[in-house]
């Protein structure tokens, strides 16, 4: 399945922040050939640009195409694929292991980023891993597997200190053995924010970067709509139907009185351990609750879920599991309204854009239009060598300059109401809609 899928997206422009971690930072590489191992301001995000760097890599190897590109995340796929039945025997009993790997393979947000060069991707397979050699009480491994899954992110970071509390919380006492295991993974970041301090000045942002304003803090307003939105996230896409299920049969556990299983016990205190770190970074902060970001939230989610139902009986335990299977087709299926931001790397629903752009920039070209006349938005003004490795320096222009002719329109853009209010009175010369995506070409 994961084959099949890389093999229908090998042709994929990059998208979303994508474009910043799977080609931006792979180009500042392999042109300068490696000889620095630090992004320059413009480029640095924060994170260790190690993803930047496997890119850039491949691309010496194999040669620079959005194929090769798309393929370098097939092994990272391989290891999700290998990690999921050992999961779900060593947290569920009576599983039907083949439909709830179908679970977690449809499931939209996980689906989506699969289907994208994403470092997350990287992050979520050695999470998996994690999951299972320290069920499996294999530390030695288990420490290996905690340094590139820490490592790929500031989000990595995260998860790695959520799953240290976690652990020690769920052993119920200080393990040397545990403090070991982690200490690789815990020293090569401390390491990593330290020079990069010493060498920069900062860590996370500084306030001349691009995305200073997403790391802002916020009032208490602000904080109030953050956690609602960061709610929002956890449930949408269709995920609302196993959090719903995962309530109603906790409450029905506590009311019964029956004590958490031995493998209930460690997902859900990671849950909690996972839910209060993620929260406590992100809500106070102006932009960074994103679908995307919560992925072990939604796989831990997964699990207990199936936890919860796995002592009814098995007619009961398939008719809900169908009921999620259900539940992530539709999520992965519907639109919001064009004023409504959706998570578009978050979803499958992003997936018709791709023909939609090329459709758009072929009828450009029948018409004699060059792109330097025509304004878009994120993830569409890179220019086309960066967005698709073709050796094509032209692009799109941004939306608010004023010396634009005409302007690429798509819901998947977040164009403010009032451009989209304005647009909407305009000249359409191209027009082009597909499972809710649509793409014009409106002449100003």
């Amino acid at each position: 399945m994961y084959t099949l899928l890389t093999y229908t997206s090998q042709q994929h422009v990059f998208f979303g922040d994508m474009v910043q971690f799977g080609s931006r930072h792979a180009h500042y590489f392999f042109e300068n050939n490696f000889s620095s191992l630090w992004l320059p301001n413009s480029l640095d995000s924060g994170h260790p640009p190690v993803f930047g760097m496997y890119m850039a890599l491949c691309w010496k190897i194999f040669g620079k195409s959005l194929v090769v590109s798309h393929w370098s995340m097939f092994p990272f796929l391989v290891l999700i694929a290998i990690a999921l039945p050992r999961l779900i025997s060593n947290f569920i009993s009576s599983a039907n292991i083949i439909f709830i790997c179908l679970l977690f393979f449809f499931e939209p947000t996980l689906f989506s980023q699969s289907s994208l060069t994403s470092p997350d991707i990287i992050l979520v397979a050695f999470f998996l891993w994690a999951l299972v050699l320290y069920k499996e009480e294999k530390y030695l491994w288990l420490s290996i597997m905690l340094v590139p899954m820490s490592f790929i992110s500031l989000r990595g970071m995260m998860v790695l200190f959520s799953l240290f509390i976690a652990i020690l919380i769920h052993q119920k006492k200080i393990n040397k053995k545990v403090i070991l295991t982690f200490v690789p993974a815990v020293g090569i970041c401390f390491y990593w924010l330290f020079r990069h301090y010493q060498l920069f000045g900062w860590i996370g942002f500084h306030s001349d970067s691009p995305w200073a304003s997403s790391f802002q803090t916020v009032g208490l307003k602000q904080i109030s709509y953050n956690l609602f939105l960061m709610i929002w996230r956890w449930v949408d896409f269709g995920r609302i139907a196993f959090w719903c299920i995962a309530l109603i049969f906790a409450i029905v556990q506590i009311r019964k009185h029956d004590k958490l299983s031995e493998k209930q016990q460690f997902p859900i205190i990671l849950l909690f351990t996972l839910g209060f770190v993620f929260t406590a970074n992100t809500i106070f902060a102006d932009g960074l609750i994103g679908h995307r970001y919560y992925m072990p939230i939604y796989i831990i989610g997964l699990i207990i879920t199936l936890q919860l139902i796995e002592k009814y009986s098995k007619k009961r335990r398939t008719g809900i599991q169908v009921v999620i299977f259900i539940a992530f087709m539709i999520g992965a299926k519907y639109v919001y309204p064009s004023k409504i931001a959706m998570g578009w790397d978050a979803t499958p629903a992003h997936r018709p854009y791709y023909s939609l752009r090329a459709d758009a920039i072929q009828y450009l070209n029948e018409k004699n239009i060059s792109l330097q006349d025509v304004g878009a938005g994120f993830p569409n003004i890179d220019s086309r060598e960066t967005l698709e490795l073709n050796g094509d320096t032209s692009s799109f222009q941004s939306y608010a300059n004023k010396n634009i002719k005409y302007i690429l329109w798509s819901n998947i853009f977040n164009y403010p109401d009032e451009l989209q209010d304005s647009l909407a009175t305009r000249k359409v010369l191209f027009e082009k809609e597909k499972n809710g995506v649509f793409m014009k070409v409106i002449q100003l």
